[in-house]
């Protein structure tokens, strides 16, 4: 470094009592070390600000992202539940505390998926197998006291979260899809009526199956649904 040439250098101030090897050169400008390490505090400060503002705005952004879950959940639960029996209707009931369980166990599992994938959306498939993974874990659909005991049990009522989950889950995939399982559930089950012996099982049985008895990830019913979408456009 020649310190006659001071033209492409940049100080503050004079600096007299410094030799040339007090300075450091960055990005075209001379600093003194001093200097140079009060510029870094300065910005690990602004970097910390930064962050912390946006990981407030996220968690904000996720907490409205979850009551929205929840509220729709809720929806989806009372248009389920006006569909099964009456001794059904007054056997269950939604436990909300478990229900903000699985939106959150939700959304930490698709934040993880977006962080190791790098991208910006969930796409439907992976927000059905998830959705239904959590509400099969936490089992937000609780049993009354009062019919919580083996006269007033029955297999609609041991099931009651898996078939709830199944209905979150189908919210997210598209009509051809949902046209699919449920065509093809009707007639195995049409078949199974005029064959007492037969044991063929349909895609919505088998789904039941692996909730109910077989231990399952997220990712295995992502490749399920996708195996499904992959049979809807072989149809069409």
């Amino acid at each position: 470094m020649n310190n006659n040439n001071r033209s492409d250098r940049v100080f503050s101030s004079p600096k007299e009592n410094y030799s040339v090897s007090d300075y450091l050169r960055f990005k075209g400008k001379y600093y003194t070390i001093p200097e140079f390490e009060k510029e870094i505090k300065i910005l690990e400060s602004a970097v910390k600000t930064a962050k912390d503002k946006i990981r407030d705005t996220e968690d904000e952004l996720i907490a409205r992202k979850m009551a929205l879950r929840e509220d729709s959940i809720k929806k989806l639960f009372n248009k389920f539940i006006i569909r099964q029996t009456e001794i059904v209707q007054k056997a269950v009931y939604l436990n909300e505390g478990l229900l903000h369980f699985v939106v959150k166990s939700y959304y930490d599992d698709i934040h993880r998926y977006k962080d190791y994938s790098g991208t910006t959306w969930a796409n439907s498939h992976k927000q059905a197998a998830y959705t239904i993974k959590w509400i099969a874990r936490f089992k937000p659909v609780q049993i009354k006291e009062e019919c919580d005991n083996e006269n007033d049990l029955n297999n609609e009522i041991v099931d009651i979260n898996l078939t709830f989950a199944l209905m979150c889950g189908f919210f997210f995939l598209n009509t051809h899809e949902i046209s699919l399982i449920s065509t093809e559930r009707d007639e195995v089950r049409q078949y199974n009526s005029k064959n007492p012996n037969s044991t063929k099982e349909s895609f919505y049985d088998k789904l039941l199956y692996i909730l109910r008895y077989r231990p399952f990830s997220g990712k295995q019913l992502v490749s399920i649904f996708e195996a499904l979408a992959l049979s809807c456009h072989k149809a069409v």
